[in-house]
């Protein structure tokens, strides 16, 4: 271990750079093990498998900026830098790393140059380049931050776009001078360069994913199609792969052109994502861009092909070429420059979480989708019918029809179509039941009539098309990368209504993980952490790890994580039927959050469960949980459980406000709100309880703090205790709050109460596993809710704690010894949520879940902590409580300020969450240097702290602080 090489992540999951960087960081730290490197790596995410102890050899989970690469590389000396696996963060830090002129040899940053790295992401430089070698670019003007004034006559519409920018941010389609002056405005905040592009909306748009090696040998990985036309940010668009409507002579044409760029553009050992765009009326090709790294696309290709694309990419860049290299998914058999084959459909449906944000339902250029899942069929329909049972988690399609025929239903979903928006593809489907021809939907949506036809025939022949998956005889098909022409005796599986059984049975006993679905806001990459190291653990002892999930973008559904990973949607049928064929001796819901465990009741193997299904339905239901804690004699807050209108009005008056209303069987506190008076009372009745379903009203305690505790439990018995602290008070959704490990606030003997509570609790369900209980302490000890699976919170307290919670959890059901003993430090561990509110705006914090990722800091003490939490761009942004200002339209001083923390203990220097009147009730921004503010309305583009106001009583809003990512 000679050589020692840092690699770079993408820091916390945000809206367009989410936990695709995870799995591809991972496989290079796990590539570059196995090749002797020493790895070093910088990231700052918590709640991703990256972090984990065993993937480098030197972990620092701080902040990825440059003061912190420099301070790594005088530390730990790394001989190479490898920063294209972390996304467009770690590139532009790379970036302002070559520009700082620290003495580093540039030569060893590998897999990118600056040339090439100026010249892709540069749109001046890019347009140029694409000229020059005879190929066209969009017709545009390309504008410096100092030329603004040089604008002349814009044809409209128009596409906006920055430069050095991820997912799309700051661009947007202008279709007026009124859009246009809005989104121009927005983009010069994120980059000093745009490009105002002519507009090609609705012609067909194509991926290509492509390596190269230093001798300039070129493999195209795969070409990805995008169902939905240009004017949709790919990330937001449906894809399908192979191309379907793509014909062999444009295909040969994007193709050459590709290895044209990547030789033109200097890239050497590494890979690329090119977007095409194709005129479908004269077959025209314009290149929108290159991103010369590790892509968003990289995940789904490598998952949909099986070729281990971040590997081989890793291997590129340390000096290997792709003629010396071999596929490990083909077992040797074939070397890297071989090019996947498939004989198979493959759809990526993208999953979006607009119902917990107002007003953003519409998909342009500027990515919105919070996560994907991926199908694959033996034809279009297939994959299709896989796709839609994937995303809506059930085995049906959903229709907004509601079994009537709405007069004005046909006038309405004109407009819904016309719109591009995240339920497009429903309000389609429903138009062929409404007897809408091909013709009129292509002319609404530019969608393709090939692409109509096939999905016209499913709706055709809807009945049929259930009766036959449902009834037919499932079999198991590889994913090999040769279409079977090889041996290829892969793990990598996908159910298909085919004759041809591929499955390899193994004599080794087997153990069933249930994945969590697509990523979503309260259910993101925490729980493919826990199925990662659960299926690592299992391998390892000897047994068959079987995982079932439909996420291409995690490490869990990587191609040598598990002995049989089966790619298909995580719902009753597909699960039984794995059952059925594999006969599982234990089968784990618990790992993959509440959409797993969801499925208890829907199991035949009750016997072979890791948590029986009583328990799941007392802790779901509020009511028997109440009753519950009143048996074991634990104070409950006062509450109410129904689901008639009547009765909910009459108690909500009776048990007096503020109520916190919830629902039963929930992810990521959805639909759960604070009620302070009758009318938001009816409010929420009209809008979430049109189903009729239960609802359960209880007294919300102010001022009370919030603790998540995270248990380990054999028979009831206590094993493993680790308690969490919320800074803010109850009110804010714990995924959304900032929490500190070791807890700071409350004494041994309070602690020593909680745990006998949740004995007491543990001992009368005789659970078993690992379970996550919330509790809320204000004089008096409540319990709000038991969770019996792995919490959001385990990839935070097991890298904080040192602790291995998740092979302690197996050991229970596996015989093998627990490991009792903990590691004591001196450290606080600070978890920070990460909104991503550049994209998904919201105005309040409520017990709704809202953030997308989060950030870990470790320090001597709290303050070393939240200090190291808001840098952002090398700049602290913390200031002193006497130099605070709330720009409102006035410049006012603060006068009654109230704060939630315990100022003696913490020695604060600002207040985390604090109280301000509730007569103002506009956005407010906190910092001490008001005056160089250029626009008090764009103040979300500065790296400052940034504050907004959310409702949790009658006479105060709270004041939380919000990173500006």
């Amino acid at each position: 271990m000679n050589n020692k090489i840092l690699v770079l992540g993408a820091g916390p999951i945000i809206v367009g750079q989410a936990c695709e960087f995870d799995y591809s960081g991972t496989q290079a730290c796990k590539t570059l093990k196995e090749e002797k490197y020493n790895v070093v790596l910088l990231n700052s995410n918590p709640a991703t498998i990256m972090t984990d102890y065993e993937i480098a050899n030197s972990i620092y989970i701080e902040q990825i900026n440059l003061f912190n690469i420099i301070n790594i590389i005088i530390k730990e000396r790394p001989n190479f830098i490898l920063p294209t696996m972390g996304g467009q963060t770690s590139l532009n830090c790379i970036l302002d790393f070559i520009n700082s002129g620290f003495p580093f040899p540039i030569e060893n940053i590998l897999g990118i140059n600056k040339k090439t790295l100026i010249n892709a992401e540069s749109r001046y430089f890019f347009n140029n380049l694409i000229k020059k070698i005879g190929l066209k670019c969009p017709d545009s003007i390309i504008i410096k931050k100092h030329d603004i004034k040089n604008i002349k006559f814009i044809e409209f519409p128009c596409i906006i776009r920055p430069s050095f920018t991820l997912g799309g941010l700051g661009s947007g389609i202008a279709y007026n001078k009124i859009q246009f002056l809005k989104i121009f405005k927005n983009a010069f905040s994120f980059s000093n360069e745009i490009t105002i592009d002519k507009s090609i909306i609705g012609w067909k748009e194509y991926e290509m994913e492509l390596l190269i090696d230093k001798y300039n040998n070129i493999v195209v990985i795969c070409c990805i199609e995008n169902i939905d036309p240009v004017g949709i940010h790919t990330g937001d668009s449906i894809t399908i792969t192979p191309p379907q409507t793509l014909s062999d002579k444009e295909y040969q044409n994007i193709r050459d052109c590709s290895f044209i760029i990547l030789k033109s553009i200097g890239l050497k050992g590494g890979g690329a994502n090119i977007q095409f765009a194709i005129n479908p009326a004269n077959g025209d090709v314009i290149i929108i861009e290159l991103n010369p790294r590790i892509s968003r696309s990289s995940a789904l290709a490598s998952k949909a092909t099986g070729y281990p694309i971040a590997k081989i990419f890793t291997k590129l860049s340390i000096g290997y070429n792709l003629i010396n290299l071999l596929n490990d998914i083909t077992y040797k058999n074939l070397n890297a420059s071989f090019e996947p084959l498939i004989d198979y459909i493959v759809i990526k449906i993208p999953k979006f979480n607009f119902e917990k944000f107002k007003n953003i339902d519409y998909l342009n250029t500027m990515m919105k989708s919070i996560g994907e899942i991926m199908s694959l069929g033996g034809s279009f329909q297939e994959s299709f019918i896989k796709s839609i049972f994937s995303i809506i988690e059930n085995n049906d399609i959903l229709s907004f029809l509601k079994n009537k025929y709405y007069l004005n239903y046909k006038f309405k979903i004109i407009k819904k179509i016309l719109k591009p928006s995240s339920k497009r593809i429903f309000y389609i489907l429903d138009s062929f039941r409404l007897n809408f021809n091909i013709k009129t939907i292509f002319s609404l949506s530019k969608i393709d009539p090939w692409f109509l036809f096939y999905i016209k025939e499913i709706i055709d022949y809807e009945k049929s098309f259930f009766k036959f998956i449902e009834f037919s005889n499932i079999i198991y098909k590889k994913i090999d990368s040769c279409c079977n022409e090889f041996v290829c005796p892969t793990s990598y599986l996908y159910s298909s209504n085919n004759y041809f059984n591929e499955i390899r049975f193994s004599i080794n006993k087997k153990i069933l993980i249930i994945g969590s679905g697509a990523n979503r806001i309260g259910q993101s990459i925490e729980f493919d952490y826990c199925c990662t190291k659960a299926a690592k653990f299992i391998k390892k002892i000897g047994l068959d790890s079987i995982l079932i999930n439909c996420n291409p973008e995690t490490v869990s559904t990587d191609y040598d994580m598990s002995s049989q990973l089966i790619f298909d949607p995580v719902n009753k049928f597909y699960i039984n039927n794995i059952i059925k064929y594999f006969n599982p001796i234990l089968i784990i819901p618990q790992l993959g959050g509440q959409t797993s465990l969801n499925y208890l009741k829907e199991i035949k193997k009750n016997n072979y469960l890791a948590i029986n299904n009583f328990i799941n339905k007392v802790c779901s239901c509020r009511n028997k949980f109440n009753k519950l804690l009143k048996k074991v004699k634990i104070s409950t807050i006062k509450s109410f459980f129904s689901k008639n209108i009547n009765d909910i009005i009459f108690f909500s008056n009776v048990l007096k406000k503020p109520l916190i209303l919830r629902p039963s069987c929930i992810i990521g506190g959805k639909n759960v709100r604070i009620i302070f008076d009758n009318i938001l009372l009816i409010d929420y009745i009209y809008i979430y309880n049109k189903n009729n379903f239960f609802v359960f009203i209880e007294k919300f305690l102010e001022n009370s703090k919030e603790f998540d505790i995270d248990l380990i439990v054999f028979h009831g018995k206590i094993l493993s205790f680790f308690i969490i602290e919320h800074i803010e008070n109850a009110g804010i959704h714990s995924g959304d709050s900032m929490a500190v490990y070791p807890v700071f606030s409350i004494c041994k003997i309070i602690i020593k109460k909680i745990k006998y509570f949740l004995s007491l609790i543990c001992y009368k369900l005789k659970i078993n596993g690992i379970v996550n209980f919330q509790i809320c302490y204000k004089k008096i000890i409540y319990i709000i809710e038991c969770n019996p699976r792995a919490s959001r919170t385990i990839p935070f307290v097991s890298k904080s704690s040192k602790y291995p919670i998740l092979y302690n959890y197996l050991s229970i059901f596996l015989g093998y010894n627990y490991v009792y003993k903990k590691f004591y430090n001196n450290f606080y561990f600070l978890k920070e949520s990460i909104f991503s509110l550049n994209k998904l705006e919201t105005s309040e914090l409520s017990p709704e879940m809202k953030s997308t990722g989060e950030t870990m800091s470790i320090g001597l003490t709290i303050q070393e902590c939240f200090i190291k939490s808001q840098k952002y761009l090398n700049k602290i942004i913390f200031f002193n409580i006497k130099k605070i200002f709330f720009c409102i339209k006035y410049l006012n001083k603060a006068k009654k300020i109230k704060t939630n923390s315990k100022i003696k203990k913490i020695l604060y220097d600002i207040h985390i969450s604090s109280y301000v009147s509730k007569k103002k009730r506009i956005c407010c921004i906190l910092s001490n240097y008001l005056k160089n503010l250029p626009n008090l309305s764009s103040f979300t583009t500065y790296p400052m702290i940034k504050l907004f106001l959310s409702s949790l009583n009658k006479n105060y809003i709270t004041i939380r602080k919000i990173n500006n990512i």
